[in-house]
């Protein structure tokens, strides 16, 4: 059988807490920014007993929640795992996707093949959803349908869950996630960690015999801007342009998307002021 939604919940790891009402909810919210700017913390709320009609009073008045939130959904189990975002996990994809948005520009290549699609909402195939950090696609190939390049942020001790969404996206987009991004900001240490990883069909076995794609990680970068002199390993990060944009690139302007070692240093200090 495939991944479960028990395994992408991670609800045996993080066992989840019963959904009380909208406004427990909210409180619970509320409370987060404070303990993130404090101390490294996580950075999820893990809920269960979340009925689907739940579930839509809660996206349908997200504006009431007094913060900006990421939500995944996982009807067939009624969990909900909602993310807090902290400031730094949002200008870590923020101002990666600006400068990407950048590259992208001087090489020319049109408008409506590389939307930006933010948080946009997706659904799997168990009718889980789920919302990315950020993300991009060609509305001229992919109009409605899975993005290209994901990027899921969060703090140290979220990375079991980033590890968690990097397989949601590659599963339930079957492979169509050319992409996936994972960046970690240690605020406590003033690092960052980026992991790139790209679907691979895993072989079919006897407790699942169908084929399912699963995230294979093809690079590491380790980025420490606050010492002297700043320290960078693994760069610099190259995403290719076939899958970035959904075709092959036309040079000699087009070629593929690569962020040097001095960029990359340039970007983490900025996550940090």
């Amino acid at each position: 059988m495939a991944t479960s939604s028990f395994e992408f919940a991670l609800t045996g790891d993080y066992p989840p807490i019963s959904y009380v009402n909208f406004e427990d909810l909210k409180a619970r919210i509320m409370s987060m920014p404070d303990s993130l700017i404090r101390r490294e913390v996580g950075q999820h709320i893990a809920l269960k007993h979340v009925a689907q009609e739940e579930f839509n009073f809660i996206e349908d008045n997200r504006g009431q929640l007094g913060t900006t939130v990421r939500l995944s959904y996982f009807p067939d189990i009624q969990t909900l795992i909602v993310k807090v975002p902290s400031r730094e996990h949002e200008k870590a994809h923020v101002t990666f996707g600006g400068r990407m948005s950048r590259k992208v520009f001087m090489m020319g290549v049109g408008v409506l093949e590389f939307q930006g699609l933010g948080a946009t909402r997706y659904t799997g195939s168990t009718a889980s959803t789920k919302e990315s950090d950020s993300s991009w696609t060609n509305d001229l190939l992919r109009p409605r349908s899975f993005p290209m390049l994901v990027i899921e942020a969060g703090v140290s001790e979220s990375m079991r869950r980033l590890w968690a969404d990097a397989a949601w996206w590659m599963a339930n987009s079957n492979g169509l996630v050319n992409i996936v991004l994972l960046i970690k900001v240690t605020k406590n240490r003033r690092k960052i960690d980026i992991e790139k990883y790209i679907p691979t069909r895993a072989l079919p076995t006897r407790a699942r015999p169908a084929p399912e794609y699963k995230p294979l990680k093809v690079s590491t970068i380790r980025i420490d801007p606050g010492v002297n002199p700043p320290r960078i390993q693994g760069a610099p990060l190259r995403l290719e342009f076939e899958k970035v944009i959904g075709r092959r690139p036309n040079p000699p302007l087009e070629k593929d998307f690569v962020f040097t070692a001095a960029e990359l240093l340039e970007w983490a200090r900025y996550v940090f002021i």
